[in-house]
């Protein structure tokens, strides 16, 4: 096996150069020019849902065609959606995405997909979100990756030697992990960075989103981006080879996230450069934010600073919108890098300063990471004090924030005597592939609201590492709000929504209640892409300063 990471397609520098050989514009779709011919036959694969801002009426709908499509749709509730067709160099397969609008809160809604007028996969069944105050629960975890690990989606990796750096718990547990997951029922599932573990190997991809469609099409996937999101030709996990060698760093993209930014079709930001990189959504009554700790930590040095602030002003305009609402009951911020971790990688001081202030003045309730491959639970912290050490795990303070580890989605590591836990470590596993699941009860019906969690083995058959830990808090919502109300309200950031088609009524099939759909209309042919259209010079600078921070890196880890 060779030291790089296999790459079955063509790659993005060999599609520009072939593709100006022969008159087409670069940024189009691989193999157009060799391309088959339309076809009502073409299967769907991959399909997979996801809330848009608002869960309880908005969603979003994406799958894979091995080959180009006429007038891709979803079919739901009677009526059919157009859907947007995107492609990124390199990767031969069409990515659709239909997004929906108008649905009914807390309804059940029958959906396929299809294309040239042929509905082309099976019947699936698409839940809403509820009104505010009703409970739910969901699961997470980050680090998943496949069940068969090979250099291309190794999960830990020493740049120096192009070896793992940490035991692993062979085999792998992806699978495992995800059944447990769908086993538990919940209503969505958030995955907190390094999801396919890729890195490049975009047949990898294809594999992930296949071994997660049973759930992904009725119980969505909600992610955040980790480092393995950064794909490069040569490079694992954020670091650059090439780069160190002097040579140009084949990158999927500016930023490396093609493969991300094009394969899911995630809830807008307002930031037509980075759109999905970070977002929102709102489940029942509680808030949801993913960040993208590439832009602020400091050990994976490929991307940092690349919003330039963008970011940072967006999670602090959302927190405050959050925390003045008096609909939401919780926040949960959903990221990679870890500010609390007792693992290999440990607590990050760029997650720390970018997030600490912010998280502690608008009240955040819990913050779900990844990063290392290890669970562990935090006390209520404010920044770095402990505001509550509970030893039964009944948390009562209406202040301070809890930290999870979930980075054991499908593989552990073992650092040896990196695992004793620090002041701020209620709870560790180091060894378990695992699942946490979250239940939200907006009313306890004794004046108070609760979050109740647990950490499930999916390696012992869903058995409990922990559970019953509970984050109690006052039913009085005024008391986040006091915080911010004298900061006075920054001005609307202007949404840069995709242009919509009205397409009818849409009919619940299940009770009969009509809703109205809006959908993301695209007459553009494939080849259309959401990447930011970086001109050569910004991408030249942007591969230096890569080359500098992979440099530094290996410097300091010498």
């Amino acid at each position: 096996m060779g030291h790089g990471p296999h790459r079955p397609y063509v790659s993005r520098r060999q599609f520009v150069q072939r593709t100006a050989a022969v008159g087409i514009a670069a940024g189009a779709g691989p193999f157009l020019w060799q391309q088959p011919g339309y076809s009502a036959q073409t299967p769907v694969e991959q399909i997979h849902g996801q809330f848009g801002q608002d869960a309880s009426r908005e969603a979003a709908f994406s799958w894979m065609t091995p080959g180009p499509v006429r007038r891709p749709f979803v079919q739901i509730g009677g009526e059919r959606v157009r859907a947007e067709t995107v492609q990124y160099a390199g990767y031969p397969g069409y990515l659709h995405h239909a997004r929906v609008d108008r649905l009914l809160p807390d309804t059940r809604y029958r959906y396929a997909v299809g294309h040239q007028g042929a509905v082309r996969s099976t019947k699936a069944v698409w839940r809403t979100g509820p009104r505010p105050g009703t409970p739910f629960t969901f699961t997470a975890f980050g680090d998943q990756g496949t069940d068969v690990p090979d250099l291309t989606n190794i999960q830990d990796f020493d740049p120096l030697t192009l070896q793992t750096i940490t035991h692993q718990q062979p085999p792998f547990q992806a699978s495992l992990n995800r059944d447990l997951a769908h086993s538990m029922n919940p209503a969505f599932h958030v995955i907190v960075g390094d999801t396919s573990y890729a890195n490049g190997d975009q047949t990898i991809w294809d594999d992930w989103f296949r071994g997660i469609e049973k759930m992904a099409r009725t119980m969505p996937w909600m992610p955040c981006i980790g480092n393995h999101e950064i794909e490069a030709a040569a490079g694992i996990g954020g670091f650059s080879l090439t780069g160190l060698l002097g040579g140009e760093d084949d990158s999927w993209g500016p930023l490396g996230y093609d493969a991300y930014r094009h394969r899911f079709a995630l809830p807008e930001n307002g930031d037509k450069d980075w759109e999905g990189n970070w977002y929102r959504f709102r489940y029942g009554s509680v808030e949801f934010i993913s960040i993208d700790n590439n832009d602020v930590n400091t050990e994976v040095t490929a991307n940092i600073g690349y919003s330039e602030g963008r970011q940072e002003q967006w999670v602090k305009r959302t927190l405050r919108r959050a925390a003045k609402d008096p609909g939401v009951d919780f926040i949960i911020v959903l990221m990679h890098q870890a500010a609390f971790s007792s693992g290999l990688h440990g607590s990050d001081p760029g997650v720390r300063k970018a997030w600490f202030r912010l998280f502690a003045k608008y009240g955040v309730d819990l913050v779900i990471q990844g990063h290392d491959h290890h669970y562990e639970r935090t006390h209520l912290m404010r920044r770095a004090k402990v505001v509550e050490a509970a030893e039964d795990g009944h948390y009562t303070s209406d202040v301070g924030t809890m930290y999870i580890v979930s980075g054991n989605g499908g593989g552990v590591q073992r650092g040896e005597g990196l695992f004793g836990g620090g002041d701020f470590t209620a709870a560790i596993q180091a060894m378990e592939v695992g699942t946490v699941k979250v239940e939200v009860v907006p009313d306890t019906g004794r004046g108070t609201k609760r979050l109740v969690l647990g950490e499930y083995s999916a390696t012992r058959g869903g058995a409990p590492i922990e559970e019953g830990i509970v984050i109690e808090r006052s039913l009085d919502r005024g008391k986040r709000s006091a915080r911010v109300a004298e900061e006075p309200e920054a001005a609307a950031p202007r949404l840069v929504l995709p242009s919509e088609d009205p397409v009818g009524p849409l009919h619940e099939t299940t009770g009969g209640v009509a809703a109205l759909a809006m959908g993301a209309a695209s007459t553009a042919a494939p080849g259309t892409t959401w990447t930011r259209g970086s001109a050569d010079e910004e991408v030249a600078e942007l591969r230096a300063q890569r080359r500098s921070g992979v440099r530094r890196v290996l410097r300091d880890l010498r």
